[in-house]
């Protein structure tokens, strides 16, 4: 399967979604489909300035749109170097022609990320990919909601009779809990990753 351009991994780049579960692959975007890395094979998580990222995407939209030929019918030449100045900006060193990118993950969120708590670079290598190279940028507040438990006391009274045949009377104090959706703001942020294979 031919490696797809850099230039067309913009679209998916810009496009921001959301996931319920790992975030980096309830947004994946696979541009190849690639065998998992085998247990020895290592990956290399890599952080980039936003700025760079978003200055290298710039750039390869230009590419694209200024060329007359659709990407897919670049030659070899054209693909490399789109391929070389991509890399170049993800600060990877290896042979362009020897680096094939695996696919991107672009999605945005309230929530707390953690690319270095190993998650990142399970699906890098479930996914074939031996860099995973991932930046982010602050987006402002948004608005999100989240549940609140709200807490209710509640007393009773019963009658009842007791071992001598005579009613009483008595209480009882039950708490009860109920969930309640709210609006708020909370910090937004964008992440996203490139997969890289090294063949």
């Amino acid at each position: 399967m031919r490696n797809a351009p850099a230039a067309i991994l913009t679209a998916a780049v810009l496009a921001l979604l959301t996931g319920c579960t790992s975030v980096w692959d309830q947004s994946y975007q696979p541009y190849l489909t690639a065998p998992a890395l085998r247990s020895g094979e290592q990956v290399t998580v890599r952080e980039i300035p936003w700025q760079r990222m978003q200055a290298a995407l710039q750039e390869q939209k230009d590419i694209a749109s200024s060329s007359d030929i659709h990407w897919q019918e670049w030659t070899d030449e054209q693909r490399l170097e789109a391929n070389g100045k991509l890399l170049k900006a993800l600060q990877i060193s290896d042979d362009p022609r020897n680096v094939r990118i695996v696919g991107v993950s672009s999605f945005r969120t309230t929530d707390k990320v953690r690319p270095w708590d190993g998650e990142l670079e399970s699906f890098a290598k479930s996914r074939g990919a031996h860099y995973a190279v991932w930046a982010n940028r602050y987006l402002g507040k948004a608005e999100t909601i989240v549940t609140h438990t709200v807490w209710s006391d509640t007393t009773d009274y019963i009658t009842y009779e007791d071992s001598t045949g005579e009613n009483r009377r008595a209480s009882r104090r039950r708490s009860t809990s109920s969930d309640v959706p709210l609006v708020v703001e909370k910090d937004e942020t964008g992440y996203t990753a490139f997969f890289l294979r090294v063949e």
